[in-house]
């Protein structure tokens, strides 16, 4: 996912250039939906990346304990 919110950045910086050398609004919006598009995509990853953190160090403090009971 990161990696497609980085496509989006260089297809905004795209749209951007093209609306400033045209002077279309058209491309302008396009840049602010893109980058709009781009900033969900950081914020799931970011949720998803959290949730995946938080939960591995109580599995592995669960089996430490069984291992330690025997």
């Amino acid at each position: 996912m990161l990696v497609a919110a980085l496509g989006l950045t260089i297809l905004g910086f795209a749209f951007l250039v093209a609306a400033v050398a045209t002077g279309n609004i058209g491309w302008a919006w396009a840049c602010i939906a893109v980058g709009g598009i781009g900033l969900l995509l950081l914020l799931v990853d970011l949720i998803r990346g959290r949730g995946g953190r938080d939960e591995a160090p109580i599995a592995d403090a669960e089996e430490a304990d069984t291992n330690a009971d025997g």
